[in-house]
């Protein structure tokens, strides 16, 4: 970790909380196909396999990567739920609330609620204004995981997911010949720039 050399032990152990989180996602590939829930098996285990492990490569503690893992799976099921109903359960954003008690990065109670803000309020806005803005689980799931991240990795990874979003349905709809009137789902994307923030604070 940090470029330096590892213990057999602390080699085991990541190598362990990697095929941990592998077969979780096998797991919850399962769950979401009894649910009917539009899954891509390879897909999911592949992004899992590749935060998990970038998250032992670059963290400094356990904790810290374990609460990444499981925010990473958080993420995982409302991507894939909104992918096929455009909607969230409360149960996940609430799950995010809770990680957020396990402040492995010592994240300062007002960087924290910053980050809250900064993802919370814009999302709101957005919803109010815009005939296809955010749905109510965006502003949750964007509120929560603000909070968690803190003011930089909240504001910065809100503000990737978001550029995500737009430059892949502008392209898309223009690819397809489709309006950018029509809604699309947009925590897959959100999911993508708040796992990066994750990685900031």
């Amino acid at each position: 970790q940090g470029g330096k050399i590892i213990s057999l032990g602390e080699f085991i152990l990541l190598s362990l909380i990697v095929l941990s989180a592998v077969l979780a996602t096998v797991y919850l590939n399962r769950k979401l196909k009894e649910k009917g829930y539009r899954v891509n098996n390879l897909l999911n285990v592949l992004v899992v396999l590749t935060v998990s492990t970038a998250l032992c490569l670059v963290g400094t503690s356990v904790a810290w990567i374990l609460k990444g893992v499981a925010f990473a799976l958080i993420l995982l099921y409302a991507s894939v739920e909104d992918f096929t109903k455009r909607e969230a359960d409360d149960c996940l954003w609430v799950m995010i609330l809770l990680l957020c008690i396990t402040n492995a990065s010592g994240l300062s109670l007002w960087s924290m609620l910053g980050g809250g803000i900064i993802a919370f309020v814009p999302t709101l806005a957005m919803t109010i204004l815009c005939k296809n803005g955010f749905g109510g689980a965006d502003i949750k799931i964007a509120g929560a995981s603000g909070l968690m991240l803190g003011f930089m990795g909240g504001s910065i990874g809100y503000l990737i997911g978001l550029l995500f979003a737009v430059v892949f349905n502008l392209i898309y709809n223009k690819v397809k010949g489709r309006s950018n009137e029509i809604a699309f789902p947009m925590l897959p994307f959100l999911s993508c720039g708040l796992m990066l923030g994750y990685f900031i604070f």
